[in-house]
């Protein structure tokens, strides 16, 4: 085991050690403590704890909802515990379908537990497997109940259902199947295998999460439909966009700052879906109005800067996204668990942190920042970006640091193109991302909690190791391209709008040339969305964004800028 998972199981296992006493001590005893790991396959949430005796059961313990994570044995042998002598660990598989029902499940459990002679048990009951019925609802979340305490009183305590968490997710109600092999261990007192990735539950003081899952179901159901209604309306108004261009003084004024609004409102919709989840109720009445309000209000609040001149517009839009984001942060990014843009925490890739699916927003809303400022400012800005998201207690993601660090260097890179020159400028960029990421993960390794990261660096094993993770990501990102088709618009759409941005036409060169660092902001939000795409595993959904504000905010900033809208103050 190494030194940074020996360090986190023995701070992680503190509570739970406290909350069950003295279990490390049982081996000393003429009845020691036992743990029980039962299996009920093909049931949901709902219906395990629709069980009067696996309800019982929360009252001396927690339920919690299971993200399946690896399908590998759950009851794996632990290396301190006799092979031989299985009283410490008791394991059951209870098929319903084969035993009668799911209420002779409950019954059997109660009696074999009661029966049991130890001073203490650890009772955990789960479901690994999903239903027809789950996979209709596109329910991934699993069940898992446990309880702790003498086998007489475990069925009997009083009081409210309790809910479970650990800190492989840090969220109240959320835990994984990896912390089943911890928890046990740390019940017995024991280490648990060498390869063992989760972390120890712990009970809460909150409710039992059916709020949390009824909301987790109704995010599946429409983050889809709403997405797809969203990616049409980007895509329409990016066309219409072009077309405008394209056309120049044909076009009707009033429509072709319509159009340019629209193009330019893509950071304000990609926000309100995130933030879409922190709606008290989760439904199509209240979901549509927040979002639509939140994409018109949260880019024509920022019409008054256009008196200055065009290019402040994506500036203020950009400091309203990047508030949002900071806010987020230090709330804990509570939002995330169901929004309405896809990567939810509960999906079990990232339990916390910063989505992959925004990493492209905030790379367009930090360039659209920096353009307005002193070179060097706006490096620093991008910078304290990249930093928020991937810190440990922050946005904790890796992939988003690599990027925004790029980001920086690219940023750097191209303003000073006519000093550094070519080879120099590569060479900014590659100590911009060096120097970040060697930043990232010496944080991460400090860091009391493992992350993410942690677990990056623990499984790494040197340039070969670091190699092949990166294949194995990019294989991922292929794969989310052959099930989804429709990742490929912003993987072929990011070096097209990039040949544009090179090689503009005569409208949209006329922006360039009064604002160049507006061009290079354009230039290097697309460069950084293709670095997005490599350095992250969903790297169509990291780059989509990045594509979306490069695209639309050249087109956006083109359309606005026209007759008596060009002069620079």
């Amino acid at each position: 085991m190494s030194r940074a998972r020996r360090a986190g199981l023995a701070l992680l296992a503190a509570p739970l050690t406290v909350f069950l006493s003295a279990a490390s001590t049982v081996a000393q005893d003429a009845r020691p403590a036992r743990a029980y790991l039962i299996d009920v396959p093909g049931v949901s949430f709902e219906e395990l704890l629709g069980v009067p005796e696996v309800l019982g059961l929360t009252r001396s313990g927690g339920a919690g909802l299971m993200r399946v994570q690896e399908p590998v044995d759950p009851f794996p042998p632990y290396p301190e515990v006799d092979p031989g002598d299985m009283s410490a660990i008791v394991t059951w598989e209870m098929d319903p379908s084969a035993m009668g029902g799911l209420d002779v499940v409950g019954e059997t459990i109660r009696e074999r537990v009661e029966a049991e002679d130890a001073d203490r048990l650890l009772v955990v009951v789960m479901s690994r497997t999903g239903s027809a019925e789950m996979s209709a609802e596109k329910d991934e979340l699993h069940p898992l109940v446990m309880g702790v305490g003498a086998p007489s009183e475990l069925f009997g305590a009083e009081g409210d259902p309790g809910s479970l968490t650990s800190d492989t997710t840090r969220r109240d109600g959320v835990v994984t199947d990896l912390d089943v092999e911890p928890t046990v261990a740390a019940f017995l007192g024991v280490d648990a295998p060498e390869d063992a990735a989760g972390s120890p539950i712990r009970v809460v003081d909150e409710l039992t999460p059916f709020d949390l899952h009824e909301r987790y179901l109704a995010q599946r159901r429409m983050y889809v439909p709403i997405g797809t209604a969203a990616a049409l309306y980007v895509t329409l108004a990016g066309l219409l966009g072009a077309v405008f261009v394209a056309l120049g003084s044909r076009v009707p004024e009033l429509a072709r700052r319509v159009v340019g609004w629209a193009c330019l409102s893509a950071a304000a919709l990609g926000t309100g879906l995130l933030a879409a989840g922190h709606l008290p109720q989760l439904t199509y009445a209240a979901a549509l109005p927040f979002v639509a309000i939140v994409t018109v209000f949260g880019t024509m609040a920022f019409s008054p800067l256009e008196r200055r001149s065009a290019v402040w517009v994506p500036a203020g839009i950009g400091v309203g996204v990047l508030t949002f984001f900071a806010v987020e942060a230090v709330l804990g990014w509570g939002a995330i668990l169901t929004p309405l843009l896809g990567g939810s925490h509960l999906d079990g890739g990232r339990f916390y942190g910063l989505p992959n699916v925004a990493i492209g927003l905030l790379v367009g809303a930090s360039l659209w920042v920096a353009q307005r400022f002193p070179t060097w400012t706006g490096v620093g800005v991008i910078v304290l970006v990249a930093l928020l998201a991937s810190m440990p207690y922050l946005g904790a993601n890796l992939g988003a640091g690599v990027t925004l660090f790029a980001t920086a260097g690219l940023w750097l890179a191209v303003r000073e193109r006519h000093r550094l020159g070519p080879w120099k400028g590569v060479g900014v960029v590659a100590l911009a991302v060096a120097g970040g990421t060697a930043i990232v993960l010496l944080a991460h390794w400090v860091s009391p909690l493992p992350t993410h990261v942690t677990r990056f660096e623990e499984t790494s094993r040197g340039l070969a190791g670091i190699r092949d993770t990166f294949v194995d990501r990019l294989g991922i990102g292929v794969d989310l391209i052959r099930r989804n088709p429709a990742a490929l618009v912003p993987v072929l759409g990011l070096p097209l709008a990039l040949v544009v941005a090179l090689r503009p036409p005569a409208a949209i060169a006329a922006t360039f040339e009064r604002w160049p660092a507006w061009r290079d902001a354009v230039l290097v939000c697309l460069l950084a969305g293709i670095v997005a795409y490599v350095a992250n595993d969903t790297g169509a959904a990291a780059a989509g964004l990045a594509f979306g504000l490069g695209l639309g905010g050249m087109l956006g900033v083109s359309l606005l800028a026209g007759p008596g809208k060009m002069v620079e103050p």
